[in-house]
């Protein structure tokens, strides 16, 4: 049995990746939250999605796992002594298939609400990739054009016949309760924290913090790019609620990482994937955003080092950044699109030029800007 902090007991034992463990938490005001581990139909690098179901004012699950895994979820829910019928309102922490993949037949069989992100119930029926204007800039068209040259259709078509079910799936769903920044209900507090995704938040009740994909142990999730529309759903999306500038890119993600930093030696973190992990439970403070913060710097130097040695397009550069079994298949536009993300950043901060045929040089000054820009994200009074 691992070593488990005093506030967590053990429902139900299972394997060392995580997979069909059922933990009990007792949070410091003596509420009870149950931490399920609902297992992927196919397998995954981050594991099982946690599920966490807990009571204010009536059950609350958050995130219900992958398409597929609706079996996994609710043998974890019975081995903690909860039906599906007893949970009131369902908390999506953001739009991706492994945190919202089984909620339209969860939904069916427990009447219960669906609560999520105001761009969440805009953007549900939609493949982020369907949405996007590839050719709003060089380095999105190199992106689109290396992922066409150097990915086989066969894994393209595959994506996209899985992807078609789900997005179609979620299109039956209707969304009760648009959460919005700063958001309250009972005992609960929510939070916006994009960069990861567009519509992911974190939520607060007692000692402790769910992060869905936006704060994890041992893995530093994928930032988003930066969003440009078609112009057809430029005009089908309020601005007021889809501002790409607000919710996409690998700056948005720092400042949303800096902001969870004003809970140090408040919470207790709670993630979606790696709570359990190599037979052991993964303990973790807000201090951990710190540390994925730095992730990000360390790559950006790297990059900007690449591009200053002379490796001047973002093929050479991906190649240069992660290891070959990173880059076979459709990992490749996971590993391009991160750098893309990373390289945004950097022409952001106007420690790169990128020109219009994809060609990446160093400009700015010798201490880079992308430095003290993180650095301020840090200082910054981001709750104001």
């Amino acid at each position: 049995m691992p070593d488990l902090p005093s506030n967590l007991s053990v429902v139900r034992s299972g394997k060392s990746n995580g997979e069909q463990w059922v933990f009990r938490i007792t949070t410091d005001a003596g509420r009870e939250i149950f931490a399920i581990a609902v297992s992927p139909k196919i397998g995954s690098r981050t594991g099982p999605t946690w599920s966490y179901v807990f009571e204010d004012g009536g059950f609350r699950s958050v995130d219900l796992g992958s398409p597929g895994s609706l079996q996994s979820l609710v043998d974890g829910y019975k081995a903690a002594g909860i039906k599906l019928a007893d949970v009131s309102s369902v908390i999506v922490t953001h739009g991706h298939s492994d945190h919202d993949g089984t909620v339209p037949e969860f939904l069916d069989m427990s009447g219960a609400e669906l609560w999520a992100h105001e761009t969440y119930g805009i953007l549900k029926s939609f493949n982020a990739w369907d949405i996007q204007d590839f050719g709003a800039s060089a380095l999105q068209v190199e992106l689109r054009r290396i992922g066409k040259e150097r990915i086989a259709l066969d894994h393209i078509e595959a994506r996209l016949n899985r992807d078609h079910a789900y997005y179609e799936g979620r299109k039956s769903t209707e969304v009760s309760v648009h959460i919005t920044d700063g958001y309250e209900f009972g005992d609960l507090s929510a939070f916006s924290t994009p960069g990861h995704s567009p519509d992911q938040i974190c939520l607060k009740i007692d000692d402790v913090l769910f992060t869905g994909d936006h704060v994890l142990p041992e893995i530093t999730p994928h930032p988003t790019s930066k969003m440009v529309l078609k112009k057809k759903f430029q005009e089908m999306f309020s601005p007021k609620i889809i501002d790409s500038s607000r919710l996409y890119g690998l700056g948005v993600y720092l400042k949303s990482l800096a902001r969870m930093l004003a809970f140090r030696g408040e919470v207790t973190v709670l993630p979606a994937h790696r709570l359990y992990n190599r037979g052991q439970y993964n303990c973790i403070g807000v201090d951990r955003a710190g540390d994925i913060m730095d992730h990000h710097k360390r790559r950006l130097t790297r990059l900007l080092q690449a591009v200053t040695r002379g490796e001047s397009n973002l093929e050479d550069i991906t190649e240069g950044i992660f290891s070959r079994s990173k880059l076979l298949g459709v990992n490749l536009m996971a590993a391009i699109s991160e750098v893309v993300a990373h390289l945004e950043f950097l022409e952001e901060t106007e420690d790169i030029l990128v020109t219009e045929d994809g060609h990446i040089s160093r400009v700015g000054p010798e201490s880079p800007n992308y430095i003290s820009s993180i650095e301020s994200f840090r200082k910054a009074e981001l709750w104001s």
